[in-house]
């Protein structure tokens, strides 16, 4: 019975040393599986990094040269700005792009015009360059390519340098290029960051030459990966090297082997049984800790989705909201106080209605950057829809401060924006509310700011606005008009003034302009500038517009019998001219009326014209085709005027009151009125001066061979049967 003991004892001795030196062995084999893949962990992750390293400086230096492709651009568009404004354009393009040092102009023959650089002596080293062979060989083949290049590494003032070039111009005509200095270690760094928060040391080699590395030794480094840069299709790939530094490779390569083989060494079979055990339940662990992750992920997401702008990426009008709501009773609670700025990008509907909303989506979506670049961290921007936007700035700011911070969000917006081939140039408007002066909760607070923000469109936009009790009246007596205006298109209370128009040669009658009034009672008159711009803004221009020329086609007509050349002149607006019923509409009145197109002139302002040039030049073809003219309204207050008048089909140009008024004292307005009657001359397009008032305005004009004439020195707008009767009398002699 001992005997079989001992032996079953051996037999388990046996057993535990066979067990144990298997459990050895299997220790060993798997050791070395961990370190094999240990190694593959990484060889897959530095080829992953290595790939991301060229991904990023790829598309970092396409966005350097497509930054200045879009400079060159710029020049090509606007050859005739002063040297200063490109200096400036090129101080802004160094300032913005890390590493980009200096920007020199080079002009078609390879002379040196002007340059900017944040480095000494720049101006020395671009002549001693352009004298260099490899430097003017590439000059000659961008200008024949027409296509960027890029030059070899250069060591300058122990620092490497690649220039990068750019033409300006194609064909016979090109200007010369534009020419980067661009300081390769700045570059790179501000691309790939801290190798100690990246994980990864870089060293870059061209023509076995090491041209930039972020580590000072990496020789004893055995773990890296390969990237190839082709920085031009006529040069050599630069070679890039990606290294792990030490706490990766130490938390890739751990010593996890090592621990298994020591463990094999003491591990029992008990131990081994433990260790699965264990091994099951920490694999059932991990499932259930990436479901949880799995579902905090979804329930992270939606709440994303539900407070931030899916466009923009910026917070929501929801999330405002309940933020504001939430500094509001901290407000209270501590006496902290905080300012709102309520913003509308002005005319932002323009973009969208000729670039398309393609364009406009494009645009909005860069405004986050502008606005991170004005604002603090600890500003809160959200977007309310469309292109208004809140702005909460947190701590007592005075108003000086905050006029300062606004001034230079709407310089901000000055700089173009480049959305494919177009430069969008944005203006807005701000309204300003603070707490707790101006509001004790959420509601009063935007409700004040947004009022603010009207004051500021009011005052002909591209401003700000500050709250105070009159913004609030305003708004209300705003809301007030639009009402009174709907009733008053209801009760047909608007009527049509006629002004006539005089041939200046014999100072007789030719025709008349038609002005919209609004008489609510018999004893009241009001004038247009007091409602014409509620009327735009509210669309009910349109009807208004529509009944009115009706009428006044309709009365007009009665006075061709006295005279069939007399000329009815209608304004028309922007948005009835947008309207794609526009020509059909106006066949229709012209067909019920009976009225002569030939009699007809339609006055349309520059603005108007320019907001959409296709629409407006298919639409002036088609006037012309009818017989009706086309008159320029308040010529001279709007854009420069050579281009549209030499495009589009116009007749006659009604110079502006605001040249008139003063020509008697101002030679500055004499000598433009001059220049627009000259101009006049030379397109075969009939000149009227607007808002004479006096006979010393007439004799100027009339020497200067001004064709026609209206203003109260003739007569003042008047209802129609004083009309009637003005031309009876003068027809009748």
């Amino acid at each position: 019975m001992s005997y079989q003991s001992e032996q079953n004892k051996k037999q388990s001795s046996i057993g535990t040393y066979v067990i144990c030196l298997v459990v050895l062995l299997s220790s060993v084999l798997i050791a070395i599986y961990v370190r094999n893949s240990q190694e593959k962990a990484l060889t897959t992750i530095l080829q992953g990094q290595a790939k991301r390293t060229e991904l990023k400086l790829t598309q970092s230096a396409e966005h350097l040269i497509g930054e200045l492709f879009a400079m060159s651009k710029r020049w090509i568009n606007n050859h005739r700005t002063s040297e200063k404004n490109w200096r400036a354009d090129a101080k802004d393009f160094i300032s913005r792009l890390t590493g980009v040092s200096t920007l020199w102009w080079v002009d078609a023959d390879r002379n040196f015009q002007w340059g900017e650089s944040t480095e000494p002596n720049h101006t020395e080293i671009i002549y001693e360059l352009l004298q260099d062979a490899e430097f003017k060989e590439i000059l000659d083949t961008m200008a024949q390519k027409y296509l960027p290049e890029i030059s070899r590494t250069y060591d300058l003032a122990g620092k490497k340098w690649l220039y990068i070039f750019v033409p300006i111009g194609s064909g016979l005509n090109v200007d010369g290029a534009f020419i980067i200095e661009v300081n390769i270690k700045n570059f790179i760094d501000e691309q790939l960051g801290d190798p100690l928060v990246s994980g990864f040391y870089t060293e870059a080699v061209a023509n076995e030459e090491l041209v930039y590395s972020n580590v000072v030794d990496v020789k004893d480094m055995s773990h890296f990966a390969t990237a190839t840069l082709n920085l031009d299709s006529d040069q050599d790939g630069w070679d890039f090297n990606v290294y792990p530094i030490a706490e990766t490779s130490q938390i890739i390569l751990s010593p996890l082997p090592y621990f298994i083989v020591g463990a094999g060494l003491v591990i029992s079979l008990l131990f081994l049984i433990a260790l699965l055990s264990r091994l099951k339940a920490t694999n059932q662990s991990l499932e259930l800790s990436k479901q949880i992750s799995e579902t905090e992920k979804v329930q992270f997401e939606l709440e994303y989705l539900a407070n931030h702008d899916t466009l923009t990426h910026l917070p929501n009008r929801h999330y405002i909201n309940r933020f504001i709501q939430k500094k509001v009773k901290q407000g209270l609670l501590n006496n902290q106080k905080f300012t709102l700025l309520f913003i509308d990008l002005d005319h932002f509907k323009d973009i969208n209605d000729t670039l398309g909303h393609s364009v406009g989506d494009k645009t909005l979506k860069k405004l986050p950057v502008l606005f991170n670049k004005v604002f603090r961290h600890d500003d809160v921007i959200a977007r309310m829809g469309g292109d208004e936007f809140v702005v909460y700035l947190p701590g007592e700011l005075d108003v000086p401060h905050v006029e300062k911070l606004v001034k230079r969000f709407m310089k901000s917006l000055e700089y173009p924006i480049e959305i494919g081939e177009h430069q969008i140039r944005l203006t807005g408007s701000v309204g300003v509310a603070f707490f707790p002066q101006h509001g004790t909760n959420v509601v009063e607070l935007l409700s004040h700011a947004d009022a603010a923000l009207y004051r500021a469109k009011d005052q002909g936009r591209n401003t700000y606005a500050i709250y105070d009790s009159e913004i609030e009246q305003k708004a209300k007596d705003r809301v007030e008009l639009i009402s009174r205006l709907h009733t008053a298109n209801d009760r047909d209370e608007f009527e049509m003034f006629f002004q006539p128009r005089y041939e200046l040669l014999n100072q007789k009658i030719i025709g008349a302009e038609a002005l919209l009034r609004w008489s609510p009672n018999e004893a009241t008159l009001i004038a247009p500038d007091k409602f014409i711009d509620i009327l735009e803004e509210t669309s009910l221009i349109i009807p208004i517009t529509w009944k009115m020329f009706e009428k006044s086609c309709s009365q007009f007509k009665q006075l061709l019998k006295l005279n069939d050349t007399l000329s009815l002149s209608f304004n028309i607006s922007a948005k009835q001219l947008e309207h794609p019923d526009f020509i059909k509409k106006l066949r229709i009145v012209l067909s019920k009326t009976d009225f002569p197109a030939h009699n007809l002139e339609l006055e349309l302002t520059e603005q108007t014209l320019i907001q959409n040039v296709e629409n407006s030049r298919y639409i002036l073809k088609n006037l012309k085709q009818m017989g009706i003219s086309v008159a320029i309204d308040d010529f001279g207050t709007g854009y420069s005027s050579l281009s549209y008048l030499k495009n589009f089909p116009v007749d006659v140009l009604k110079i502006d009151q605001s040249f008139i008024r003063d020509i008697e004292v101002d030679s500055g307005d004499l000598e433009l009125v001059k220049t627009m009657i000259t101009m006049g001359k030379n397109l075969n397009i009939t000149t009227v001066a607007e808002g004479v008032e006096n006979e010393n305005q007439l004799k100027l004009l009339t020497d200067e061979s001004c064709e026609q004439a209206q203003g109260y020195y003739f007569n003042k707008p008047m209802p129609f049967e004083q009309f009637e009767k003005l031309l009876t009398k003068t027809f009748s002699n």
